[in-house]
């Protein structure tokens, strides 16, 4: 059993190990998109497996969908972590086990070049695949590139100035240091067009850590 009194940063690296330390789990959660403007996206769920410590499945209603595997989404957090504070330590509310909970805010310029590279390797995936299919039906190539150049454009005029903050909600079984739930904001800041846009990501995960329910 994980007893005593632990600072925010000392929990944080517990589950760290209790998460790597585990075998198998499922995860789901959902995702909310939007821009501070109130328009917002329509919500995509998503699941997946993790077995042998290696992820084995992850479903997700959009493909765009930058969902990882959580064990390497908290080592991100925990190498990154710049603030980190318990917001409680007790009782859960069915009042079965005891948790703590924290709150963990990440550093700007680490997330900010996380997400430059993960947008500039979407931006990859789509280009290649729509030339590789253009190449195959043997038409319409040079529009494809063509589109493929002017949104590389657009896209490195976006991260020229883009920042982006990041904070989580971590869930924790204090006798088990696993992760329970894990809950996700994150604000984009980026010109285009020369207008200052504002968006936002959250996400919601919760971890089910019963082995016998860990199926292929």
């Amino acid at each position: 059993m994980v007893t005593g009194n632990r600072s925010a940063e000392q929990w944080l690296s517990l589950v760290r190990s209790g998460m790597i330390a585990e075998d198998n789990f499922r995860f789901s959660g959902s995702v909310v998109m939007g821009f501070e403007d109130g328009v917002a996206l329509a919500p995509f769920a998503f699941q997946g497996e993790i077995e042998a410590h290696k992820q084995i499945a992850l479903h997700a209603e959009q493909s765009s969908s930058f969902v990882h595997n959580p064990v390497n989404e908290l080592e991100f957090i925990a190498d990154h972590a710049e603030q980190s504070e318990i917001v409680y330590n007790g009782l859960d509310e069915s009042k079965e086990r005891n948790i703590v909970v924290l709150n963990v805010k990440l550093n700007e310029q680490a997330v900010t070049e996380r997400w430059k590279d993960q947008l500039q390797q979407e931006l990859n995936n789509v280009s290649l695949q729509a030339i590789a299919s253009a190449k195959e039906e043997g038409k319409h190539l040079a529009l494809v590139q063509q589109e493929a150049d002017h949104a590389q454009r657009e896209l490195e005029q976006m991260l020229q100035q883009l920042k982006v903050s990041a904070q989580y909600e971590i869930t924790i079984d204090t006798v088990r240091a696993v992760e329970l739930e894990m809950k996700e904001l994150v604000n984009m800041n980026y010109m285009k067009d020369g207008a200052m846009i504002k968006e936002y990501r959250k996400s919601n995960i919760t971890f089910d850590l019963t082995p016998d329910q860990v199926v292929r």
